[in-house]
């Protein structure tokens, strides 16, 4: 079952992510399924969350752009999220960003995203492998490597 209807979703992540040059484009059914299987796993306050802050986006959307946010252009829902970030009201601000945290993360999780923007999830996996890490005080420290 999904949370919010599929569309609204499309609109979402499309206004939050758009073209980002030199990057790959949205994965609609994977980033989608992404944000559903971490809201199923969550907390279910934080799918509630999200689903308020959408339908307050959308009531945000009449009255700063007095039209409804699925008639807005690409270029006018990048202005409304711009201007709702922007805003001096920690509520109003809050709405963009809470809505945009899964997004984000179901973009910028993804391997051909993140490595070019220098994050490389299986170097960083190959490095932790390096290192001891336990509780166990008896273990012995991990030698230094001479430099």
């Amino acid at each position: 079952m999904r949370m919010i209807p599929r569309k609204q979703m499309e609109e979402l992540l499309s206004a939050y992510i758009g073209g980002a040059e030199g990057l790959p484009e949205i994965d609609m059914d994977g980033q989608i399924a992404f944000i559903e299987e971490y809201f199923r796993v969550g907390s279910p306050e934080l799918s509630w969350l999200f689903y308020m802050c959408n339908t307050a986006l959308r009531i945000v959307s009449f009255i700063y752009m007095r039209r409804s946010f699925s008639r807005l252009s690409q270029q006018e829902r990048g202005d409304l999220l711009n201007t709702i970030s922007s805003s001096r009201n920690p509520l109003i601000r809050g709405l963009a960003v809470l809505l945009g945290l899964p997004i984000f993360m179901s973009y910028y999780r993804r391997e051909e995203v993140s490595v070019p923007l220098g994050f490389d999830p299986r170097a960083l996996k190959e490095e932790a492998n390096l290192r001891t890490v336990s509780r166990d005080r008896e273990l012995p420290p991990k030698k230094e490597e001479p430099s």
